[in-house]
């Protein structure tokens, strides 16, 4: 690879991140105009966050282009060729355990949850209950592209189960469950296990990467959701028995 093809599609990243960010500044701007009057120096504060988020995004995003879609095309079909195919299973597990732990969204998540309980439920205990969750699932569709397994018996038992944890779950918890279910399917997620998916579903010779290697992130998706409310009985459990913390 050589230097120039370093920087191949960053003009699209680079258009994909000016739009929306300058229209969220552009808003910002007509509320501290109209209304808000904060200190410039608070102003400065915001232009300085926006200028990191934006060369953040752009390498970020570009490293994704670049890097982790080919690469993980590539991994995908290295395994699909061996000839036990059921290792994609726990290598599916163990990528969906580390990028839901590299995941800047899942952190960030867990962090105000821990803020807004004041310390009830710890940020470790939710990021590692995320990471766990989209690690089991993430085994789960990967088992689903080797076996064949219809998308269907994977996502209707899950939604079944999704609904049945939702009478049973704390409703603090509820909500937090079912915002986690976009938030740890991110772009690290996205990009890294569903082109590893597609990838295998390429390689194998009775598969379609169309029906086998997509449906990926509404599997993913439910993880978080079943995971968290799951938690939330934990802590239901811990109260009855005394348990008063998020330890």
């Amino acid at each position: 690879m050589n230097a120039s093809s370093l920087f191949t599609g960053m003009d699209t990243v680079l258009f994909e991140v000016t739009v929306p960010l300058a229209l969220l500044v552009g808003f910002f701007l007509v509320f501290q105009l109209l209304f808000l009057r904060q200190p410039i120096r608070h102003l400065l504060f915001l232009m300085r966050g926006a200028l990191f988020a934006f060369v953040g995004l752009v390498l970020f995003l570009h490293g994704i282009n670049l890097a982790f879609l080919p690469m993980g095309t590539e991994i995908g079909g290295l395994f699909a060729n061996f000839r036990h195919t059921w290792v994609l299973i726990p290598v599916g597990f163990a990528l969906g355990f580390l990028i839901t732990f590299a995941e800047p969204q899942v952190r960030v998540l867990s962090q105000q949850v821990e803020e807004a309980s004041d310390g009830y439920i710890r940020a470790p205990v939710i990021l590692y209950t995320l990471c766990s969750g989209v690690a089991a699932f993430s085994a789960l569709a990967m088992a689903r592209t080797v076996y064949g397994i219809p998308l269907l018996q994977v996502i209707v038992p899950g939604y079944v189960t999704a609904l049945v944890l939702l009478a049973m779950a704390d409703r603090s918890f509820v909500s937090l469950a079912f915002d986690s279910g976009s938030i740890a399917s991110g772009p690290l997620t996205v990009a890294f296990i569903m082109s590893l998916t597609v990838g295998a579903a390429t390689v194998m010779g009775d598969r379609n990467p169309l029906v086998d290697g997509f449906g990926l992130i509404g599997t993913i998706t439910l993880a978080p959701i079943i995971s968290i409310q799951l938690l939330s009985l934990v802590y239901r459990i811990r109260m009855s028995t005394g348990g008063n913390d998020g330890d």
